[in-house]
């Protein structure tokens, strides 16, 4: 064996020498380690022309075989999970040194082997760690060599247990927490223990394993003080939510860094299933619901459901702890004024009784704004049903004196639901307050000096040969763009009521069954079918025709509040023309097909196919009808267009004054 060591220790100083004679020639060379070729291939289980055995014989001592990243030997068939060549590495050299050396990271054999998953040379480690004499620090800490391995920490802070729970190893993060069953691992140096981990990363196996196999209680920190409970949450799964509540149900109180408890978590993120499973576990600590976040303006679990739109997490909150509705942020808000303020859709939450008290529906926050000036303020055009609750007052000021309806009067009208706001607010009575006509008046010379400056533009623009013309369509007093938009977009609708009119002009003329010879009397009008059939195809017609009235004057006229309730009217009409115009259709097939049942019911369920669809399209976009029915839309119209085109802005804004 002398022999052989001094055969390899030559090689070795031939590298060092040419390394530094490199080194000497050209500084931009240094001098790097590196293990034999032959020994790292047998460590790693590949093909070699020598046994492990017999190449291990060659070096005296395997720890100055070090890797670039001073891995040794050892490190080497753990990494690769070569379970005999960890036995006999150990076996032929049985000290101590190579169980716990660590390479640049900071890694034991142990780290790289969990991080692998192989259960087996974990194993192996393990065994060969416990005849160990423990090191002079495990003398200090009180634990046997093994025991140290075991709790060995690379730079990041992990140990091998975090190495293996990391990558979803569960046989063996179960054999290291049995080997150690007494220890309590603790966050590395990014906050984060085994158990955060497991839970983070959604693997409930683990979870259930830590829990189940831990002696002493699990350490639950994470990142930035989170707890798994926290991390449970974020990662949505409600199973893990029930094991952690059921081992530690105290940590629903428990907050991060941020003031953030999973409540907070499961109300920001809209996870309502979880958020009723923290409920009915908070019984004694019912404290959590009313906890505000004070980086958050003390916004509490419920204030940030409604900020974020989540209404079922939002009606579980109120229909769990009612008063929780009464708490206002650190600027006066309430849930209602945070859902109008992100311009959620909250109509679902007049279901909950407890947001219909008028003291929610009328509160006003620092600045003296109720829901309704945010829903004024905001132009939202779906808060129908809140604008026609008898107990939302309409006249209520906010601190510049301003009611719902002037504010939204003296407002640019810069998303085209101006008008359709004012008419529901003048439908239930709603007036301008004693100041709201000194905003107007201020709007209405705003705009003018706008008019003359987009004027002012055009005339340029002409003298120019037309270069700005395009720039001035499209800016000015926002009433241009919007103009030519709803024209182009009414221009497009024109060619479809058009379309339909015709199919069903000609369906009309061609009767399905064809005409009798003698009488030129359609041939099937005794059946009902039939009858059906010419019924619909008749009110296709005059509905298609009736849009495309309607279009037609659309491009006469140039006002925003015109444009936009012809469209409207011209919208309406073809959706309902194009769905009889269905019917029709379906009505002429039945009549004329042979007597065959399933060919019958195949076109029928094919065609009722466009009605489900259509249904679906229409609940999301399609507006009001009572709304249009009680602003009393053509009375108003025959009343602005009787008096002088020059009066017609100011009566517009001025009408609703007094």
């Amino acid at each position: 064996m002398d022999s052989n060591s001094s055969q390899v220790a030559p090689v070795d100083d031939s590298r060092t020498q040419i390394s530094n004679r490199a080194a000497t020639q050209c500084d931009r060379l240094t001098k790097t380690r590196h293990m034999d070729p032959q020994l790292y291939k047998a460590a790693a289980g590949g093909k070699t022309k020598y046994d492990l055995r017999q190449i291990l014989k060659n070096f005296h001592d395997l720890g100055d075989e070090l890797t670039p990243m001073e891995n040794t030997v050892l490190h080497i068939a753990a990494q690769f999970g070569k379970q005999k060549c960890v036995d006999l590495i150990l076996k032929e050299h049985s000290d101590s040194s190579l169980l716990r050396r660590v390479n640049k990271h900071g890694d034991t054999p142990l780290h790289l082997a969990a991080r692998e998953g192989y259960q087996k040379v974990v194993e192996a480690l393990i065994h060969a760690a416990k005849p160990q004499p423990p090191q002079p620090s495990d003398i200090e800490n009180g634990v046997e060599f093994h025991e140290g391995m075991l709790r060995t920490m690379n730079q990041e802070g992990d140990t091998a247990l975090h190495e293996a729970v990391r990558y979803r190893h569960p046989k063996v993060v179960k054999l290291l927490i049995k080997e150690d069953a007494k220890f309590t691992y603790g966050p590395n140096h990014k906050g984060n223990t085994p158990l955060y981990m497991a839970a983070e990363r959604g693997f409930d196996d683990l979870v259930d394993i830590i829990l189940e196999n831990s002696v002493t209680s699990s350490d639950h920190r994470g990142l930035k003080g989170r707890t798994a409970l926290h991390a449970a949450v974020i990662s949505k799964h409600p199973e893990m939510v029930y094991k952690i509540l059921e081992w530690k149900k105290e940590l629903i109180k428990e907050v991060d860094d941020n003031g953030w408890s999973p409540l907070h978590c499961a109300a920001y993120l809209g996870y309502t299933s979880i958020a009723r499973q923290l409920l009915d576990k908070s019984e004694h600590e019912s404290q959590v619901i009313y906890l505000g976040i004070k980086e958050f303006d003390n916004m509490t679990a419920l204030h940030i459901a409604a900020s974020r739109g989540h209404k079922g997490v939002a009606k579980l909150l109120a229909s769990s702890y009612p008063d929780c509705c009464e708490q206002v942020d650190d600027t006066g808000n309430n849930a209602i004024h945070l859902f109008m303020s992100q311009r959620r859709h909250f109509l679902k939450l007049f279901c909950v009784r407890w947001f219909r008290a008028r003291g929610l529906l009328n509160g006003k926050n620092e600045r003296g704004q109720t829901p309704l000036h945010l829903l004024a303020d905001f132009q939202m055009d779906h808060g129908t049903d809140f604008i026609m609750s008898q107990k939302v007052d309409k006249m209520a000021l906010n601190e510049d004196n301003l009611t719902a309806t002037d504010i939204i009067s003296s407002a640019k009208d810069s998303l085209g639901r101006q008008d359709s706001i004012l008419r529901k607010l003048k439908s239930v009575k709603a007036r301008a307050g004693p100041l709201g006509w000194q905003w107007i008046l201020k709007a209405i010379n705003e705009n003018k000096g706008e008019k003359r400056r987009e004027d002012r533009g055009v005339r340029e623009s002409e003298d120019q040969g037309g270069v700005n013309r395009s720039k001035d369509k499209g800016e000015g007093s926002g009433g241009r763009g919007f103009t030519e938009a709803m024209k182009k977009k009414g221009e497009t609708h024109l060619l479809v009521a058009t379309l339909i009119a015709t199919i069903t002009f000609a369906a009309g003329l061609s009767l399905p069954g064809g005409h009798e010879d003698d009488a030129s009397m359609a041939i099937l009008s005794k059946k009902t079918a039939f009858k059906i059939f010419v019924v619909a195809d008749t009110t296709a017609l005059v509905l298609s025709m009736a849009a495309v009235c309607v279009y037609f004057f659309m491009t006469l006229n140039n006002r925003k509040e015109v444009l936009h309730d012809f469209f409207n009217w011209g919208f309406n009409l073809t959706m309902y023309a194009m769905a009889v115009m269905m019917i029709a259709f379906m009505m002429g097939l039945y009549t004329v097909l042979p007597d065959s049942a399933w060919l019958v019911v195949f076109v029928c369920a094919i065609c009722g196919c466009f009605f489900i669809f259509l249904s679906y399209i229409l609940r999301k976009f399609y507006s009001s009808w009572k709304v249009m029915i009680k602003s009393s839309f053509w009375l108003r119209k025959f009343k602005l267009f009787v008096i002088k085109g020059q009066q017609l802005p100011l009566m517009r804004r001025g009408n609703h004054l007094f």
